[in-house]
């Protein structure tokens, strides 16, 4: 029989993982894009991306314990969903840098005249901003099932392991807004993530 010890163990550190980066992600897609440049809005959707990802590494090592709940893997399914939305997300708004930020590559490679590439930018900041609003409307239906994973979560760990979650959690969170705090004062806000075990 496999030794799954280390899984439980580790099971309130993982799980306080998952939450902090998901609902710092749900947080970060929530803020309104109007008033950010495109780089900006790229930033912020590849930080979102990787908050989600850490998020989902984190929810499958929790889900390996064999305290984990069946609405675990339905929660760790819904942020895979969520991650291929954000990479569309993604994908949309770095295609108007193409346009925009590149001295119009396309426009080169095309032999098009700026004419009748004019249009393009707007078409995929729509096709973006759409995708951004519908994840928007998707992370909102799922605060209550994600509320009622996490009580449930709660009620399967002992007194100890809960204070370890609580612990790692408000640690996990304090990380995440310092080092939004210093790329705020860099000026920029980077995809890159922290990612450990």
């Amino acid at each position: 029989m496999k030794n799954t010890s280390h899984l439980h163990m580790n099971r309130p550190v993982h799980l306080a993982r998952r939450d902090a980066y998901y609902e710092a992600a749900v947080e970060l897609l929530n803020r309104p894009l109007h008033g950010l440049d495109l780089r900006e809005r790229v930033r912020q959707a590849e930080r979102a991306l990787a908050l989600f990802k850490t998020a989902a590494h984190h929810a499958r090592f929790a889900g390996r314990s064999p305290q984990a709940l069946p609405q675990e893997a339905d929660f760790l399914r819904f942020m895979q969903l969520v991650i291929d939305q954000i990479g569309s997300l993604l994908a949309m708004t770095q295609q108007q840098t193409h346009f925009l930020l590149e001295e119009c590559f396309l426009g080169q490679f095309l032999k098009a005249q700026p004419e009748q590439l004019q249009l393009m930018p707007g078409h995929y900041q729509r096709r973006a901003e759409d995708i951004q609003e519908g994840l928007c409307h998707l992370l909102q239906m799922a605060y209550q099932p994600h509320h009622d994973l996490y009580e449930a979560d709660m009620n399967g760990l002992t007194p100890e392991e809960r204070a370890r979650y609580n612990q790692a959690y408000g640690s996990f969170r304090e990380d995440l807004r310092r080092i939004e705090l210093e790329q705020l004062k860099r000026g920029q806000t980077s995809g890159a993530i922290p990612h450990s075990s």
